[in-house]
């Protein structure tokens, strides 16, 4: 178990799952106050245990919000089970979400078809009562506000929070691993994948003038505003390269598209330099990020 104090009431807790890649990769931010806590995004069913005996060591006895970015399996499939340890502890999530959380089954199949076995390592999401969901996204917590911001593209239905300098960011920016040199960072686009819509979400972000941001995928940065720029600035040039090879009559087979990235793209230098299990990992991911952009590319 990883627990890694941040700032003074600002904790990240690792979620690891038992399958090759899968650590400091998925993690819970958890905003403390005394014994009294704000959880964002309380990851998978299966690693729920870890957070609830993280919360208990951090010495937090009640948990009064759940914040979601979103509701994908890995940030949000063990809300259900959290809560039942925490009675007074109310969700707060996107309108979009809602149906999902209190029915849980059509998630569960649509992550099973588009994740197989990685949707089973995860677990399979428990039901919530709407009676636990907020129907306000904005709360104000200790006397300090925490507003949302709708920010549609890696899902419909995420969400990034502010707190003070901090924006919770979700996936919104894409994800950003640390290296031994330089992060290696990379877009989050899985299909659907609408990039009108998400790099208009990023500059709402912006906007905001957050100072830090925590990714869900992973760990604090600072200089937020130049780390969404960057982001934006991927986004678009992943596209040019993938429309270029298209318009060249070039393969847009995701492993080709991948090596090409791999040489030109300055934001995946540090790729070489991970572990070989998570390598693997992100050649996954980064697969699906670019079949999001090589199906819309395609319509």
């Amino acid at each position: 178990m990883a627990i890694h104090r941040i700032r003074d009431n600002l904790f990240l807790v690792d979620l690891d799952s038992p399958i090759p890649g899968f650590y400091q990769f998925v993690g819970s931010w958890i905003l403390r106050d005394g014994d009294r806590a704000i959880i964002i995004d309380p990851g998978p069913a299966a690693t729920i245990n870890t957070l609830r005996n993280s919360i208990g060591e951090i010495g937090i006895d009640r948990v009064d919000y759940v914040l979601l970015t979103h509701i994908h399996l890995d940030h949000a499939g063990g809300c259900g089970d959290l809560i039942e340890s925490y009675p007074d502890a109310v969700i707060v999530c996107h309108p979009g979400a809602v149906t999902h959380l209190a029915n849980p089954e059509r998630l569960w199949q649509g992550s099973l078809k588009a994740l197989g076995d990685l949707a089973r390592t995860y677990g399979q999401p428990s039901p919530i009562s709407r009676e636990r969901i907020c129907p306000e996204r904005d709360i104000v917590w200790k006397g300090s506000a925490i507003q949302s911001l709708e920010t549609p593209g890696h899902a419909s239905h995420h969400l990034c929070f502010f707190y003070k300098n901090l924006v919770f960011a979700g996936e919104v920016a894409g994800v950003n691993i640390p290296s031994k040199s330089k992060p290696y960072m990379r877009p989050a686009t899985p299909p659907p994948f609408r990039p009108d819509i998400a790099l208009h979400s990023i500059s709402l972000v912006a906007e905001r003038s957050p100072q830090l941001i925590c990714y869900g995928h992973y760990g604090l940065r600072e200089d937020a505003s130049n780390l969404l720029k960057m982001a934006q600035d991927q986004i678009r040039f992943w596209l040019e390269l993938i429309e270029g090879r298209r318009d060249k009559g070039l393969s847009v087979d995701e492993a080709e598209v991948f090596e090409e990235l791999l040489a030109k793209d300055p934001h995946l230098s540090s790729y070489y330099q991970l572990e070989s299990d998570i390598r693997e990992r992100e050649l996954y991911f980064c697969k699906n990020a670019i079949k999001g952009m090589v199906e819309f590319i395609n319509r």
